[in-house]
């Protein structure tokens, strides 16, 4: 059976005795499954081809989109493919096709897209909770001016890691691997210090 399907899809005359819309079909399956090869194989040598159309999403897991040419290379494989298969194979009339075609088609572009999402939410570093550091005491990594002149940095464990922040004094200037103690946490991110009690 699979023989015959690839034998009917491969000749061109039979191709275009089933209709127009199984020429497209084709095309569409066969463009699709040429881009996905390419792509997963630059992926393997570190190359890397993506578009991105300005549908992006914000989450936790970074930005992703749901139109980039990944999932429109997959709705053109999976459209392209059940079109044929219902127009060649199962012997279906061109509009019931149609909306096969399609709704395999979005499957495929919405599975694609989650696939990326799930991808990008695997390697995303959870965001750290800066309240964490809060009354903690941190070693001045960067000279931290007086209050109202600038910013300096300090080293201080935040959500179990150690992290590199910048930071302020609300009083007295501090010099490299001082000692100070996180009093508070700005808007901004910007660590608040003080002397150690």
């Amino acid at each position: 059976m699979l023989l015959d399907f690839l034998r009917l899809i491969f000749d061109w005359y039979g191709l275009l005795d089933l209709g127009v819309d199984a020429t497209i079909y084709f095309v569409m399956a066969i463009a699709g499954t040429l881009f996905f090869l390419m792509k997963l194989g630059l992926s393997f040598f570190g190359g890397d081809i993506d578009y991105d159309i300005d549908t992006d999403f914000d989450t936790d897991a970074g930005s992703y989109s749901i139109f980039s040419l990944l999932s429109i290379v997959a709705f053109m494989m999976g459209a392209g493919w059940m079109g044929l298969i219902a127009r060649a194979a199962w012997e279906v009339d061109p509009l019931p096709s149609g909306f096969m075609a399609g709704g395999f088609g979005l499957a495929m572009m919405f599975l694609a897209a989650g696939m990326m999402w799930g991808m990008a939410k695997l390697n995303s570093e959870p965001r750290p909770d800066l309240k964490t550091a809060v009354g903690k005491t941190a070693k001045v990594y960067m000279p931290i001016p007086v209050r109202g002149e600038g910013e300096g940095q300090v080293q201080v464990t935040v959500s179990g890691r150690l992290r590199t922040m910048p930071a302020a004094s609300v009083g007295e200037a501090f010099e490299t691997w001082a000692t100070v103690r996180v009093a508070e946490v700005r808007d901004d991110g910007v660590l608040l210090v003080e002397p150690v009690a």
